[in-house]
């Protein structure tokens, strides 16, 4: 029996590639779920032209600004938006990173016109 049969250092090497994979799966995963909401990817296709401030945010989508403040709050949670406060009104742009990457190609196949 070799020694990767029995948990050798190759096993266990494998086993830890296997467990990272696991989590990056995961990670995709949840992402996925995330952006798996209309409103979610409308507030998404917005910013990626730029920040906006929420009213002008949920005017631009057609919606309420309590729907676009619940979703932008999701957002936030998720790391793919950030919110600058300017006085008494916050301004949400996207963050950088692969899920912005992922934002960026979504928005050129379905938002822009």
């Amino acid at each position: 029996m070799s020694p990767d049969a029995e948990g050798g250092p190759t096993a266990l090497a494998e086993s830890d590639a296997s467990h990272v994979l696991t989590e990056d799966a995961q990670r995709a995963a949840d992402f996925l779920k995330t952006l798996a909401n209309p409103w979610r990817l409308r507030i998404l296709c917005a910013l990626a032209e730029g920040p906006l401030a929420v009213g002008v945010l949920a005017a631009r989508i057609g919606a309420r600004e309590g729907l676009v403040s619940q979703h932008l709050m999701r957002l936030r949670a998720e790391g793919l938006v950030r919110g600058e406060r300017n006085g008494h009104n916050v301004t949400y742009s996207l963050t950088s990173g692969p899920a912005a990457e992922v934002i960026a190609v979504l928005h050129r196949a379905f938002c822009a016109r």
